[in-house]
């Protein structure tokens, strides 16, 4: 991987090419089919995990049984640094592949040498940290042990104000947003049939809007 490709990610972008020359020799990349398995919970986490290209999704299982999409991200960002360096490095949520992906994996050893000696890299680094922490807990905190249709309104509300709009637009498709709330795509279809039936919700199959 080259030094302009590296310099592309924000969290490497901090460091001199030296550093990074040093990086290439160290670091590695490793590619993951659409729909792969990267880390399944309770799986040590042994590397700081940077996305080149492609996208993951963290994910866990609710006690239904259904699976529930806690956050997803993309090129530039990062898994395993709110884990690498605490007390029990493991994974507690799994991680998939939602697009072929590409990742560049740098080892525990030469991320502590990283940050000994590169203050903005270090900045960089737990700015990052800080980040996917609250994106995580937000969305646990909105979704945990929940009914649905408070789900369904705590998301919308969160999306009215990321969007800036009333009429929210969808991510994906509505099974997309039902494992991101947790549920089962027929019964995200029942409830939102129900909310909209007492004019609480309108929808097509790009957008929904909360009226009420």
């Amino acid at each position: 991987m080259d030094l302009t490709r590296l310099k592309q990610l924000p969290l490497l972008a901090t460091l001199p090419d030296t550093a990074l020359e040093g990086l290439r020799a160290s670091a590695r990349l490793a590619r993951f089919r659409a729909g792969q398995l990267l880390h399944s919970e309770g799986e040590a986490c042994t590397a700081l995990e940077l996305i080149v290209e492609g996208r993951l999704a963290v994910e866990r299982i609710t006690r239904e049984g259904d699976l529930m999409r806690i956050a997803e991200f993309g090129p530039g960002g990062s898994i395993g640094g709110n884990l690498l360096f605490s007390s029990d490095p493991v994974h507690h949520l799994a991680i998939t592949a939602t697009q072929p992906t590409t990742l560049l994996r740098i080892d525990k050893r030469s991320l502590l040498a990283l940050l000994g000696q590169h203050q903005r890299f270090l900045l960089a680094y737990l700015g990052e940290v800080a980040d996917r922490a609250l994106v995580l807990e937000g969305t646990l905190t909105r979704y945990a042990n929940l009914p649905l249709r408070a789900r369904i309104r705590n998301y919308l509300r969160a999306q009215q104000r990321a969007q800036g709009t009333p009429v929210i637009r969808l991510p994906g498709s509505k099974k997309a947003l039902a494992a991101q709330l947790g549920v089962q795509r027929s019964s995200l279809s029942r409830a939102l049939q129900r909310m909209k039936q007492e004019g609480q919700v309108d929808f097509d199959r790009h957008s929904i809007t909360l009226l009420k």
